[in-house]
């Protein structure tokens, strides 16, 4: 290890820990001690680790009012430092933290879970989806052996639905959602904008086989659960229109 580097991760141990380890590195006077400039770093870099959070989850910072989400960010930079080069992948278990945390911060670990799934489709590589046109175009004898290929900003996840009213309202000060039960959400990016919409629960089965890798007569025939074609037909046309399907392969041998 060069002294350069050796002198960086003392000041970084010592940012992350309030440790003393960096002292001998720094040059202190009478009126600004050694331990005070230590302090000034260690409470900018929690600083902007915490707005970077707010950043990221701003809907969940709205519905919490600013001081609570503070109070909240700065808890999580403490228990949580960065392990990634990349502010934009801080905070991917913030969601779960807040719900771990307290069972009263279920709907905002709800909102929290909206926004990291809209910002994670923002950020998600580019892919240009099929028209409806590709799938019209088959015979409907072919249709049994379809596989999907997804573009990269499709992703899904499950929030109550007490949370999509919130992230929809979230400055309602006092105004909790009714609804508790659990909702499917599907997270995509179409031309430059980011989308969100809840999932039957018939269709968010249907999209898990199919993301997993079964063909499309697998899905609808899947075991403990079959979903009938005429579920599943206008599901898949949805989904094309909205642009998650990158890609249709048709197996000669779907069963």
């Amino acid at each position: 290890m060069s002294a350069l580097v050796a002198v960086q991760q003392r000041f970084l141990d010592a940012l992350l820990d309030g440790g003393s380890q960096a002292a001998g590195d720094i040059r202190g006077t009478p009126h600004f001690a050694i331990e005070r400039r230590l302090a000034v770093y260690a409470n900018a870099y929690r600083r902007r680790l915490a707005e970077a959070l707010a950043s990221v989850f701003e809907r969940c910072a709205q519905m919490l009012g600013e001081d609570a989400f503070d109070a909240l960010a700065l808890a999580y930079v403490e228990a949580h430092p960065p392990r990634d080069r990349s502010l934009g992948r801080y905070g991917v278990d913030f969601p779960e933290w807040l719900r771990a945390r307290n069972p009263e911060l279920a709907t905002a670990a709800g909102v929290a879970t909206i926004d990291a799934g809209l910002r994670r489709a923002f950020d998600a590589a580019d892919a240009e989806p099929v028209d409806r046109t590709a799938l019209l175009a088959l015979p409907v004898a072919a249709w049994a052996g379809l596989r999907f290929a997804w573009v990269p900003a499709l992703a899904t996840g499950q929030v109550d639905a007490a949370a999509i009213e919130r992230w929809r309202e979230p400055e309602q000060r006092g105004v909790e959602g009714t609804d508790a039960s659990i909702t499917a959400i599907a997270f995509w990016r179409r031309d430059g904008q980011t989308f969100f919409r809840s999932m039957a629960s018939s269709e968010a089965l249907l999209l898990e086989r199919l993301r997993g890798g079964a063909t499309l007569a697998e899905a609808c025939a899947g075991e403990g659960l079959p979903i009938p074609l005429e579920v599943a037909a206008p599901a898949l046309l949805s989904w094309i229109d909205e642009g998650w399907v990158a890609r249709l392969a048709v197996d000669t041998d779907p069963m």
